[in-house]
């Protein structure tokens, strides 16, 4: 065991107290909610992919509290519960989609296939997609199109 000075002690225990009022009490509770809904991509149910829902800003510009939620998308559908979903307010939404290329990588011996991005980066990079998540349950249905 090492020597802990008096002055050292102190300041440990106080960042110790720091630290656990840095926990998340109930004054750090970010109201949450489910949605749920349809994405298409140029008329067809999205075969398979991923949606985000991310805090944007609210109407007078102040940051959105709360975390990131994604859901996966299969057949066109996703689906998050309220303890999973994404903060109450506006949010920004993400759509990612890959598929498969036909051409392979070699790393540490291995072959791997390339996955491209086919969903426009409008739509997830820069995406100008937006929705406003209400308290309670909620239907969210996105129309992706190529062009």
């Amino acid at each position: 065991m090492f020597p802990v000075s008096r002055k050292n002690s102190v300041a440990l225990f106080m960042c110790a107290l720091t630290l656990t009022g840095c926990s998340g009490g109930s004054a750090e509770y970010i109201e949450r909610a489910a949605v749920s809904g349809t994405v298409t991509f140029d008329g067809k149910p999205l075969p398979e992919g991923s949606i985000q829902f991310v805090p944007d800003v609210d109407e007078a510009g102040k940051p959105v509290r709360g975390k990131l939620a994604q859901a996966l998308i299969k057949d066109g559908t996703y689906s998050l519960s309220a303890a999973e979903g994404p903060a109450v307010g506006n949010n920004k939404v993400l759509v990612n989609a890959t598929r498969k290329t036909g051409k392979f990588q070699e790393s540490d011996g291995q072959k791997t296939e390339i996955m491209q991005q086919y969903v426009p980066a409008r739509y997830n990079t820069q995406s100008t997609l937006k929705y406003e998540v209400k308290a309670g349950e909620n239907t969210a249905d996105f129309t992706l199109e190529a062009k």
